[in-house]
């Protein structure tokens, strides 16, 4: 094998520094003999040749070497190494007198050097070339060399044994290495995308670690972080009082529970909730300990519990009105048996219109829990959607009292579809349209025919909505209305449940909204025969649909402060 070749069999979990540390060591080494050789007073002879090999050659490679040394994995510096030391060694057998058997250790320990940092293949090389350069030495060295098979024998055999032994030793240590280097990138990679917020703290509190998630809580890079105080940077709080940090870290004087609930002031001043919890790591050898701390912000927890109970305000404000007017007019009915006809059909014409709108609400209440609770499964069908939305359309009109038009193209194919979910889809977007066109605008349902797909539009020109509006409409609990006084009704799951039913339809909705200037929803359901597109499965922004209920319904954002 070719030096070349050899270095593909180099990895760089070989120990560059020791090539470094040995190289300035050879160059000390040769520099001091040529040196005292120099003005050594009775240097003659070989002794002479010896030296002027060393200071004509030897100094000048071996500085070389000790250059390319600096840069990592330099093959000069590897292989030119080994290579120099080799003929060094043999110069010192050729030219001195008797010096082929003790020069032998020192091949001995070149072989060592050079499994462990380049590499048994080369290494090998070596061993070779110095049992053929012992060989040449004892040829053509001065004087009578001497060169005992019982003394050089068991030499080569234990420099082939140090071969494997250093070579075993160096992969068990490249195992191990790699092991560890293994452990730690993956221990990095789950602190770097795990959702919680970790800072690690020495025994006094200061900074030294964090992820990315800690640095998202405090809202500074972790390069500041480094070396501030712990209590400083997070400034955690339970009930109204700081925590006491400063006779060790107060999470650690906490009872062991699943976490502590606390909080803190955010960027903006206002509370933040956290579960936290800390522990402390082992000591090392230093006597130092580093502590662990865990945080997670749990804001979105407690707005959903708030959330929760004034969503059921809400609901149970919707139904209670028509349930007011059902009981009020019974009891009516009840009261004074004897009214006249006129006055008792307007009765239970009152009493069974809000019999429908509260069996109405209730059915979008069951329908949103389906939803979120993942059930909803739809049969789909071939549906022709002209006669089922001109139906819907004239059901709506004669309802409201109001001009809805319907424009269809000439021919419109099938959809594949569920008709009661599309009757529901379209039955809201009417009823959107309608309530928030309060003056009257008209209101139009246009069908055309795309290459895949078959557009349903339902538009009005109402009070339109803003792009940040348009954007969360189809959040559950959100309303377009945002007044502190609302003037529309309803508990924000209408539109959610629009989004949700043409999603198991396999189709797709969009809106289009300008304040003062009306909206139009576009629904797009895939033409009969046509190949299905790969439809999103969730809402850009769902996730601030507890901020935004709660903003809707008229309850402004508490500091809690």
């Amino acid at each position: 094998m070719t030096v070349l070749g050899a270095s593909a069999w180099f990895r760089s979990g070989r120990d560059s520094s020791a090539v470094r540390v040995v190289s300035v060591l050879r160059v000390a080494a040769l520099l001091s003999v040529a040196g005292i050789g120099s003005f050594a007073a009775h240097s003659h002879g070989r002794v002479a040749h010896l030296l002027l090999v060393i200071g004509l050659v030897g100094v000048p490679w071996s500085t070389i070497v000790f250059f390319c040394a600096d840069r990592p994995d330099n093959r000069i510096a590897l292989y030119g190494g080994p290579l120099g030391d080799l003929l060094v060694l043999f110069a010192v057998q050729a030219i001195l007198d008797g010096a082929v058997e003790p020069v032998l250790p020192g091949y001995l320990v070149l072989v060592a050097f050079t499994v462990y940092t380049v590499g048994r293949s080369f290494a090998a090389m070596i061993v070779t070339g110095a049992i053929a350069l012992t060989l040449v030495a004892h040829q053509i060295g001065p004087g009578e060399q001497r060169l005992h098979t019982s003394i050089t024998l068991p030499l080569f055999v234990g420099v082939i044994a140090v071969l494997f032994l250093v070579e075993r030793t160096t992969v068990l240590q490249e195992k191990a290495t790699a092991a560890s280097e293994r452990l730690q990138g993956r221990a990095d990679k789950i602190l770097e995308h795990v959702a919680d917020a970790v800072f690690v703290t020495d025994g006094a509190g200061r900074m030294l670690v964090c992820n990315p998630a800690a640095e998202r809580l405090v809202g500074r890079p972790g390069q500041a972080l480094a070396g501030a105080p712990c209590h400083e940077v997070v400034g955690l709080r339970s009930g109204e009082r700081a925590l006491d940090c400063s006779s060790g870290c107060a999470l650690l004087r906490m009872p062991a529970t699943d976490g502590h609930e606390l909080w803190r002031e955010d960027s903006s001043g206002r509370r933040q909730p956290l579960l936290a919890e800390a522990a402390e790591v082992p000591a090392s050898n230093d006597g130092g300990s580093e502590v662990v701390h865990s945080m997670r912000d749990i804001t979105r927890l407690k707005q959903a519990e708030e959330a929760k109970t004034l969503f059921l305000a809400t609901a149970s404000h919707e139904l209670k009105t028509p349930l007011t007017v059902i009981s009020g007019f019974a009891s009516t009915l009840l009261r004074y048996p004897d009214i006249d006809d006129k006055m008792r059909g307007s009765a239970l014409d009152a009493i069974h219109t809000r019999s429908i709108e509260l069996t109405r609400i209730v059915e979008r209440l069951l329908l949103s829990s389906r939803i979120e609770a993942g059930r909803l499964d739809l049969d789909l069908s071939v549906v022709n959607v002209t006669p089922l939305l001109r139906e819907r359309v004239k059901s709506s009109a004669a309802g409201v009292s109001r001009t809805v038009t319907f424009n269809a193209a000439a021919e419109v194919p099938d959809v594949i579809g569920n008709p009661q979910a599309l009757t529901t889809v379209v039955d809201h977007l009417l009823d959107n349209a309608v309530k928030y066109s309060p003056n009257g605008e008209p209101v139009v349902v246009d069908v055309s025919t795309g290459d895949h797909a078959v557009c349903i539009s339902v538009g009005d020109q109402g009070i339109g909505m803003d792009a940040e509006q348009a954007q969360h409409c189809f959040d559950r609990f959100w309303q377009a209305e945002s007044t502190d006084v609302r003037r529309f009704g309803g508990t924000g799951i209408g539109l959610y449940i629009v989004h949700s039913l043409v999603d198991a339809m396999g189709g797709s909705i969009t809106v289009d909204s300008e304040p003062g200037q009306g909206s139009t929803f576009v629904i797009q359901l895939r033409r009969e025969g046509a190949v299905p597109e790969q439809q999103p499965t969730s809402r850009k922004g769902e996730a601030t649909s507890i901020r935004e209920f709660m903003r809707q319904i008229g309850v402004p954002e508490r500091t809690n402060r």
